[in-house]
């Protein structure tokens, strides 16, 4: 099954702290689910909200299995954060974890190390 990194950024901390809750009740149901691989907040940004001058955003990544990216829209319409528009920006990438404790969901599934690199090894011939 196809996997997508979707990327959150919020602005808002007070809408942020409000609605964390029932975010943090929707990543479990769908980690529950086997929708969510893997979530975590970034450390991109995190300021101090309230200091003048300094703006506040924290930023995150979900990994999501999903059939197709229209799936996978469907899933992420579904979070409180995006219910209640406190995700100002929103990037997602299909991606193939080729590599590491994701490959077995990958496109290679059934397929060794060694074997796909003798493959990438035939394709640079």
């Amino acid at each position: 099954m196809p996997h997508f990194v979707v990327s959150y950024v919020h602005r808002d901390p007070t809408g942020w702290a409000r609605h964390l809750d029932a975010h943090l009740r929707w990543l479990v149901e769908r980690v529950e689910s086997g929708q969510l691989r893997a979530s975590g907040p970034t450390t991109r940004t995190n300021t101090t909200p309230g200091q003048p001058g300094q703006a506040w955003e924290r930023t995150a990544l979900l990994v999501f299995a999903a059939t197709d990216e229209e799936a996978l829209l469907e899933i992420v319409g579904t979070d409180p954060y995006l219910a209640e528009g406190q995700v100002q920006e929103m990037t997602v990438t299909q991606w193939d974890p080729m590599f590491g404790v994701l490959s077995e969901e990958s496109s290679r599934a059934g397929t060794s190390d060694a074997q796909l690199f003798e493959r990438l090894a035939e394709l640079t011939s």
